[in-house]
């Protein structure tokens, strides 16, 4: 997955960035879902970071995507130490994974199976100068940042709107400045296909009714893009089994 840096100089770089008004009027915005209070032991770890910093890097990706209807949506990631392509993956939290963390609450954020969440927008938060918690090991000043597909019930997805999913990512990129030194990998970041996580392993990729070409990877399964599919056939992928996720699949990971 794609890293960026919370440099020192972000702060100073972040200050053109779009305001919160960009983000409130994305009406394509996945929703927040708010979690039962827990107890947030407030434990210090290397990879904390500052919550003002990083809302504005998800408010400028927000006002830069593609216009509605899209088939991908941005992800923040944790960025784990120690743990193996496969082991991320596989990550669910046992209790809360990630919170704001101010002078006045504690704020518990839904961390979806792979570490992955949404950044909500929280006034106070900025009052007060929070801090992104992590109930686990992560890098210091690093935050991954993930593509997700939108898969509704039928657990489908046409070979067409696979292609769209990298249009719409090279239409993010291109709308990223040189000079934004913090989104540098997200910019650079090349991707060849898909991966789809189903629970313990137990699912398939078609494509047409017949089982696809894929990889494996731990628990998850890629399938490799093929241009050739996307021009000549109107084909259909479909994901058989209990679907916990589907992402864009960076190059080389």
């Amino acid at each position: 997955m794609n890293k960026f840096a919370a440099k020192a100089a972000l702060a100073g770089m972040l200050a053109s960035l779009p305001a919160a008004g960009a983000f409130a009027q994305d009406t394509g915005a996945p929703a927040v879902r708010e979690l039962s209070p827990v107890t947030i032991h407030r434990t210090k770890n290397p990879g904390d970071l500052r919550y003002a910093g990083f809302l504005s890097v998800w408010r400028f990706l927000q006002s830069i995507l593609p216009p509605e209807p899209r088939v991908l949506e941005p992800r923040y990631r944790l960025s784990f130490t120690g743990l193996s392509g496969p082991e991320r993956d596989d990550y669910r939290p046992g209790t809360w994974a990630v919170a704001i963390v101010g002078d006045s609450f504690d704020h518990p954020i839904e961390v979806e199976r792979g570490g992955y969440f949404v950044l909500p927008e929280l006034p106070q938060a900025l009052k007060e100068n929070a801090t992104i918690m992590f109930n686990a090991q992560t890098r210091k000043n690093y935050l991954d940042l993930a593509w997700k597909f939108r898969i509704g019930q039928d657990q489908a997805l046409s070979y067409a709107d696979f292609a769209q999913a990298f249009t719409e990512v090279a239409a993010v990129q291109n709308r990223i400045s040189v000079l934004q030194i913090h989104l540098r990998d997200e910019k650079n970041a090349r991707f060849d296909g898909l991966k789809a996580c189903f629970d313990k392993g137990q699912g398939r990729i078609d494509i047409d009714g017949q089982p696809a070409a894929t990889t494996k990877a731990g628990s998850c399964q890629v399938l490799k893009f093929d241009p050739a599919v996307a021009r000549s056939s109107q084909a259909r992928i479909a994901f058989v089994g209990p679907l916990d996720s589907v992402t864009l699949h960076e190059t080389g990971t």
